[in-house]
């Protein structure tokens, strides 16, 4: 076997490993990058096998099949890792944009595909005195050396730059992978500029060779380091500005990211700390910390500094292989509290003057025997003036107060359910007796305040804490409404409204009416084509604005597709949502005045009653979605159509 038919061999495995690979990537599309990071592999694998058809050419046609597949592969390569790095973070490119974007590169491959005719690309000859083709010709053409290498190598520059000099916006974790795979791309690159400027030899297809070399190295970073399985890490500036120092580890308690609480806390960097085991940041007192995650229970530990920390671990919930089996350590400073529950043991005096200008509430409980029925009880023997505060009494009152009452008066706030979940927990962690963590809201007037209760054993005693933690509740209850709304209509997404309208009907009487709309907005897709993206998503907004102003503020409104809006409109009659849906029809059909544009997009409506139609919030929305198709297509095609002809109710 010559070398050239090894070499021809060796590439064409090469090219099969990466279509392969590429293809497996663009099937799946679990992960985000894996559409574009496959496209990036097959195109890969194009050029690697364009390469092993030049070595095996025996004739100026094979050769030019050869000559066509790299440069079909050169060409789109820096337009397709361009919209790939983007991706990575967080960023969608338009359409509009990918068209110009492949202007050159479809302008270079013709013009390669017909290059024996114009020679813009390479020039002649294209062999060598012996009849050898030459993989890389003798002299450039104007088209390649003024618009093709300018242009691809910029958009690659700029594609690379733009990834580390936005790098923060990826999970950190991830970012050591992330930047091995931008590296990686170097050796590729840097071969085509050694092929481009003439280093090497002109009849040898050594780029396909240098790509199949770095066959190993990106199957490792795609298994081992999993770089395609993370997404943007879209509450970053939330979790750096948190107070409270904040650790995520993953299934092998290696650290993935702290936020700059625990920095200041484990007096290490993140970078540094990153794929650390916990164990070796932890000094000798965190024994406590290790137990929260074995137990999944709050404890205590202190810091090489003397300050005592309340840990408390939570799992992550995820999908993604990466960060599934991953807890999150939350560390609050407790030493106020720890350090005055210590002095009472040595002065009484000197306790009550610490704790009473302590800004937590602090509560001391005692086990007695009642004199008149001889059962035990725990009672308050002291409360801090944070404490009355907190309660909204004075804290003299609640001296010789039952536990349970107290207890009672701090979640005061909530319904009755709950409160009864409390106070089980509450009895029973006293009894044991064991720790309590648990957060409870308290209502005193017009104001509502979150309180976090710990309940501790302090020798026979119990030493119960209130923390008001009103603004981390705040930023939970901000964060957890991101992810149930739709960023653009400022309405419900799917998620969000599939579980307040499930929700609502479960609460609902078993004799309880209503009905369910579900709205599709006809000419949208042609507006959004025709006129834009920004006109189309003004345009959803002034839909959602009039979905709301022509419903009832009880009733609840989803966006659950491009042009889709669902709405539950509960317990109503019959004759009430028909007039409802009128309406809404109505408001619908009038013009949309956006810029200088007035544009018109009438909506199909669906609309299943329940119980008549179905009780469940799936086949409500299952027969909406049949009544809605039914008078979308009574509509299509017919002009002047509107009004009554728009809605259609389920059978």
């Amino acid at each position: 076997m010559n070398l050239d038919i090894l070499l021809a061999v060796v590439l064409t495995v090469g090219a099969a490993c990466y279509l392969f690979l590429g293809g497996r990537l663009i099937a799946s599309r679990r992960e985000v990058g894996s559409l574009t990071v496959g496209l990036v592999f097959c195109l890969m694998g194009v050029w690697v096998l364009g390469g092993a058809i030049e070595q095996m050419s025996g004739s100026f046609v094979v050769f030019s099949i050869g000559r066509n597949a790299h440069f079909l592969a050169t060409a789109l390569l820096p337009v397709v890792a361009f919209v790939c790095f983007r991706t990575y973070r967080g960023e969608v490119t338009p359409p509009r944009t990918l068209v110009l974007l492949l202007l050159v590169p479809v302008t270079t491959i013709l013009l390669a595909a017909t290059n024996v005719y114009h020679e813009l690309m390479w020039y002649a000859p294209f062999a060598n005195p012996d009849g050898v083709f030459l993989t890389r010709p003798a002299e450039w053409g104007p088209w390649f050396l003024f618009a093709h290498a300018p242009y691809s190598y910029s958009v690659i520059a700029i594609a690379i730059l733009s990834l580390l000099l936005h790098s923060s916006a990826v999970a950190p974790a991830h970012r050591r992978g992330l930047f091995l795979l931008t590296g990686a791309c170097m050796v590729p690159l840097c071969a085509t500029l050694a092929y481009d400027v003439g280093i090497g030899p002109d009849t040898l297809s050594f780029v396909p060779l240098a790509i199949v070399a770095m066959l190993p190295v990106y199957a490792w970073l795609l298994i081992g380091e999993r770089v395609i399985e993370f997404a943007p890490l879209a509450y970053e500036t939330v979790f750096q500005t948190m107070q409270d120092p904040v650790v995520v580890v993953d299934e092998k308690q290696r650290i993935i990211g702290m936020n700059r609480g625990a920095e200041n806390l484990l007096e290490i960097t993140e970078r540094d700390a990153l794929r650390t085991p916990l164990t070796s940041v932890m000094n000798d007192g965190a024994t406590g910390v290790f137990e929260a995650i074995a137990t999944g229970k709050p404890q205590k530990m202190m810091t090489a500094t003397g300050r005592f920390m309340h840990v408390q671990v939570s799992s992550i919930e995820t999908r993604g292989a990466a960060s599934r089996g991953g807890q999150i350590l939350m560390f609050r400073d407790v030493s106020d509290v720890e350090k005055a529950q210590t002095e009472v043991r040595n002065s009484e005096k000197l306790l009550r003057t610490l704790i009473d200008h302590s800004v937590n509430g602090i509560i001391r409980m005692r086990w007695v025997r009642d004199n008149d029925s001889g059962k035990r009880e725990l009672r308050c023997i002291f409360a801090n003036a944070a404490a009355g505060r907190f309660l909204d009494v004075e804290a003299d009152v609640l001296d010789g107060r039952h536990g349970v009452d107290i207890a009672r008066l701090a979640s005061a706030g909530m319904d009755p359910v709950a409160v009864a979940v409390v106070m089980r927990r509450f009895q029973a962690a006293v009894e044991l007796p064991e720790s309590l963590d648990v957060d409870v809201q308290q209502r005193t007037g017009d104001q509502e305040r979150w309180l976090q209760m710990i309940a501790e054993p302090v020798g026979e005693d119990i030493a119960v804490t209130l923390v008001d933690v009103t603004d981390r509740k705040a930023r939970e209850n901000h964060m957890a409404s991101i992810a149930r709304s739709d960023p653009l209509t400022g309405v419900l997404n799917r998620r969000g409204f599939e579980r307040d309208a499930a929700q609502r009907l479960r609460d609902s009487d078993d004799d309880a009416t209503g009905a369910l709309l579900f709205i599709d907005l006809n000419e949208f897709k042609h507006i959004n084509d025709e006129c834009g993206h920004e006109v189309g998503d003004q345009l959803l907004m002034i839909a959602a604005e009039r979905l709301q102003q022509s419903l009832r503020s009880c009733d609840i409104i989803g966006r659950v597709g491009g042009d889709e809006f669902v709405a539950l409109v509960p317990d109503v009659s019959a004759e009430v949502v028909d007039q409802l849906a009128g309406r809404l029809t109505e408001a619908l059909e009038a013009p949309y005045h956006i810029a200088e544009d007035t544009l018109r997009c009438s909506a199909s409506i669906g609309l299943a009653r329940y119980p008549e139609n179905a009780n469940t919030l799936t086949a409500l929305m299952r027969e909406a979605d049949h009544a809605m198709y039914r008078a979308k297509a009574r509509c299509r095609g017919v002009i002047g159509i509107k009004g009554s002809d728009l809605l259609e109710k389920a059978v």
